[in-house]
């Protein structure tokens, strides 16, 4: 009987760390499913930041050109110097046609938040910055929304009795092979005198150049945040 115990309890043991054994090696290869599958996103998270760093650096650069154009502008309003009617047209051509639209690239990190992937980075600094990307995005494109209200709904409406806006440059954005027909210049005489030097006119301006510095700020803020997770997700990629 002793005997047979014995064998039966060395049996069990056996069993056991034959299970035991087998848990670990399928640990280990979970785990190292796991490391391939966080390479895999950070390196497809580090495609769109770069992106998403550079387009936000160009939208930034262009509504600085359109402050810089409307502090000129107001400048004009302020003083009591002759007005070259060519240099208005180009100022306000500058407000309302320069501004370049924030394109952002969310698909890698809404696949990655949407199916609980964020789970599987390791590094706590980095999930906690990923985990509020929905904070600065948002608040980058409510400036944005306000910015636009005004400019469309308020201010390029304003100008229908005080510019000639068929002086404008066409924007040049638009697709060379399109093949736009000129258009000439108009054939209407407008004292920029009056139209311009009004106190209405001159806040109209103020309120739209105080929305691109909303604008430019949020730009900045969610840039320092773009390149501050994006270290971070370089710091995790294994070369």
């Amino acid at each position: 009987m002793g005997k047979y115990l014995k064998y039966a309890i060395g049996e069990i043991l056996l069993v056991v760390m034959g299970i035991l054994i087998a848990l670990q090696i399928n640990n280990w290869n979970e785990e190292r499913k796991d490391r391939k599958r966080e390479q895999v996103i950070l390196k497809n998270l580090q495609i769109d930041f770069k992106t998403n760093i550079n387009n936000v650096n160009e939208a930034y650069d262009s509504f600085m050109q359109a402050y810089d154009a409307s502090a000129s502008l107001l400048e004009i309003i302020r003083s009591n110097a002759e007005i070259d009617n060519t240099e208005i047209e180009h100022l306000i051509d500058e407000i309302i046609n320069k501004t370049m639209s924030l394109d952002i690239i969310t698909g890698s990190i809404d696949e990655m938040l949407n199916t609980g992937s964020i789970n599987l980075i390791r590094d706590t600094d980095l999930r906690k910055q990923l985990s509020n990307w929905s904070y600065y995005q948002t608040d980058t494109e409510d400036d944005i929304v306000i910015y636009r209200d005004y400019l469309f709904d308020l201010f390029i409406p304003s100008l229908t009795n005080k510019v000639l806006l068929r002086n404008m440059e066409t924007p040049d954005f638009f697709e060379e092979d399109i093949n736009f027909k000129n258009i000439s210049k108009s054939s209407f005489k407008v004292n920029y005198s009056q139209t311009i030097r009004t106190v209405q006119f001159e806040n109209q301006v103020y309120n739209n150049a105080l929305n691109y510095m909303y604008a430019l700020n949020s730009y900045k803020v969610f840039n320092n945040y773009l390149n501050e997770t994006l270290n971070l997700i370089e710091t995790n990629i294994n070369d």
